[in-house]
């Protein structure tokens, strides 16, 4: 099953909590305030409420062992203020967290008045810790085991908490999977959290769905999907890569 929406993510997640919809993960990356061509900008509490209205929704929507993985930068707040959002969306998710994930990624700008950001977030929330599926030997690193250690695990150790996977950019033009979304998921990176953290035929939600990289993999892992999109060339961007 795949079904794409287009219009709000407010709207339709409404719409699905309405109709007993129930998914088993949340797989997304927000709009940071960043002045991205997509984006409304917003002052910092108009911001904070947006971020309440949609996150209020995720916990109506995922089943009791639901997974919602969270992916976010920061927000700059003037000329050499930042806000990791973060610490905004842990203050107001009301689920538990199990881990944080940090994304290292190589190339992007530089500056001059404080250091190169190379990093973004992944925060893993879950219905219930104890018992959300994360099934490891899908995801185990075998690069991982530098030595002929017979205690190693043959498919490899556990990737860690620090992944580092490139940014989708068309620099090299050498990017199969690059659209022309500026912020465009890894699909390497998505497969680990799909693979960990869902079965086979279970329900995947992206609310902003970008460009469709969680799709992609959900349909090449079969696991059903659901994406929302405002943006119309996003969205025919994201049908069109489905389709394929």
């Amino acid at each position: 099953m795949i079904e794409l929406y287009k219009g709000d993510c407010l709207e339709v997640m409404d719409r699905l909590i309405a109709d007993g919809v129930k998914v088993d993960a949340v797989i997304t990356s927000p709009p940071y305030n960043a002045k991205k061509e997509y984006e409304k900008e917003l002052s910092l509490s108009e911001y904070k409420k947006f971020a309440e209205k949609w996150v209020g929704k995720i916990e109506k929507l995922l089943s009791d062992n639901g997974v919602f993985w969270l992916n976010v930068g920061y927000m700059k707040l003037d000329r050499n203020e930042t806000l990791p959002l973060t610490y905004l969306y842990h203050e107001i998710c009301n689920l538990p967290m199990v881990q944080e994930i940090v994304w290292h990624y190589g190339g992007g700008m530089s500056y001059k008045l404080r250091y190169t950001h190379r990093t973004e977030r992944w925060q893993w929330y879950a219905k219930n810790p104890n018992t959300c599926i994360f099934n490891l030997d899908e995801v185990r690193d075998l690069s991982l085991n530098k030595t002929n250690d017979k205690r190693n695990h043959k498919l490899g150790k556990n990737p860690t908490d620090y992944w580092h996977f490139d940014r989708v950019n068309s620099g090299t033009g050498k990017v199969k999977e690059k659209t022309e979304h500026p912020c465009q998921f890894s699909e390497k990176m998505v497969t680990r959290i799909v693979k960990a953290n869902t079965n086979e035929n279970q329900i995947v939600l992206d609310p902003f769905m970008g460009s469709g990289t969680t799709g992609v993999v959900c349909k090449k892992l079969n696991r059903n999907f659901i994406g929302i999109e405002l943006d119309d060339k996003y969205f025919e961007i994201a049908e069109g890569r489905m389709n394929e």
